[in-house]
């Protein structure tokens, strides 16, 4: 049954994706080096944390070793894969010098206590941060956390007019928002106090680097972020609400992104150093499509991850962001993204995701949900 489901759902995405007319055989696109011919700046005294240890992360970490980065920081939540990764780049002779290392931190984000614990035990460890990608994100992460009270078990049921949307329970977080917006959230603005200590170093070249798909533009013209309920809604219209969920989170992902932006360029005291904001879209990778897809299809409109990593690369390393920062930045508050296939180019978001009152809704309904387990 699940497997009818799935491929019935492939069939859709492979007809959106044509809608929207991706560029076919992003293969023969990818011949240039990893970083597109720019010099990279020198990584050799940086630490750099990684979310998610396999496809697209393993592949940043891999790549990072080999521009000699100082210390790679695996964030992910299984550590005997982590391991056995890691065990692997020590073969491929990355990552095993006192010079350049790789090392695993356990980070669970499917619950924002534990993204938390992450980051304060980080900081516990080091005295500096200078590149944070936030990659992990799960597009089948779905079900429901742990928050919430134990007596509200009805789902509410919404008016048809509505689209057919309908709300879990009010005071439960969904899994997928979690993983891919809310437990980020929470990672990054408790490592914010030691980005900004790295940024009061003049020379620093501190960057916050957002990986966020293009499922974005599939949000509903509706969507709302005005209350916790906002982050369960479930999308039954469509032969896959997942997708539209993935896509929910991604937009939620790509507005507080624009506000990160926000905040640092405004800091008080300012920041000598700075802090770069980017959000990217490295392309789709075969690892994060859902089954059902037949490869022959996905294959059209996705990318290897070693393709894809050319573009968080060259968002982490490259020496022309540090020279061109506004132009990679959030211009004026708003997010651009460093789009596949050409490392560099930069495209201006579309439609909510340059929404100022949503986006100071998610903020605050964010903030609000956080408060309320005692974040």
């Amino acid at each position: 049954m699940a497997y009818g489901r799935l491929t019935a759902h492939g069939r859709w995405l492979a007809e959106e994706l044509a809608r929207t007319r991706l560029p076919p055989s992003l293969k023969l696109r990818q011949r240039k080096s990893i970083d597109g011919g720019d010099e990279t700046v020198d990584m050799r005294e940086k630490v750099v944390i990684v979310t998610g240890g396999k496809g697209h992360g393993l592949a940043v970490v891999r790549e990072l070793l080999r521009l000699g980065t100082k210390r790679v920081y695996m964030a992910s939540r299984n550590e005997r894969r982590a391991q056995e990764a890691i065990a692997g780049l020590h073969e491929e002779g990355l990552g095993n010098t006192v010079d350049s290392e790789v090392l695993w931190l356990k980070l669970h984000l499917g619950d924002p206590r534990e993204a938390k614990r992450a980051a304060e035990e980080f900081m516990g460890k080091e005295g500096r941060l200078d590149v944070l990608i936030n990659n992990a994100g799960d597009m089948l992460a779905t079900g429901l956390g742990r928050d919430g009270v134990s007596n509200m078990h009805i789902v509410k049921q919404v008016n048809p007019a509505t689209h057919g949307h309908y709300y879990e329970p009010a005071d439960l977080q969904l899994t997928l928002t979690s993983h891919s917006y809310i437990s980020p959230y929470i990672f990054t603005q408790t490592l914010l106090p030691l980005l900004k200590k790295t940024a009061q170093d003049p020379s620093s070249d501190v960057r916050i680097i957002n990986v966020i798909s293009k499922a974005y533009t599939f949000v509903t013209s509706d969507i709302e972020y005005s209350r916790i309920e906002d982050f369960n809604i479930r999308y039954t219209f469509c032969p896959h609400t997942d997708l539209h969920q993935y896509a929910s989170a991604n937009l939620a992902k790509l507005l507080w992104s624009r506000h990160l932006y926000a905040h640092l360029i405004s800091s008080n005291p300012p920041l000598p150093g700075g802090i770069t904001v980017l959000s990217i879209h490295p392309g789709s990778t075969l690892d994060k499509f859902t089954p059902g897809i037949p490869k022959a299809i996905a294959s059209l409109y996705t990318v290897t991850p070693e393709m894809s990593v050319r573009t968080t690369i060259f968002a982490a390393a490259s020496r022309c962001v540090w020279n061109e920062r506004e132009r990679y930045q959030a211009r004026g508050g708003l997010v651009c993204l460093v789009d596949v296939p050409v490392p560099g180019s930069v495209q201006e978001v579309s439609g909510m995701a340059r929404d100022e009152g949503l986006g100071r809704d998610l903020i605050r309904t964010t903030e609000y949900f956080l408060s309320s387990i005692g974040l």
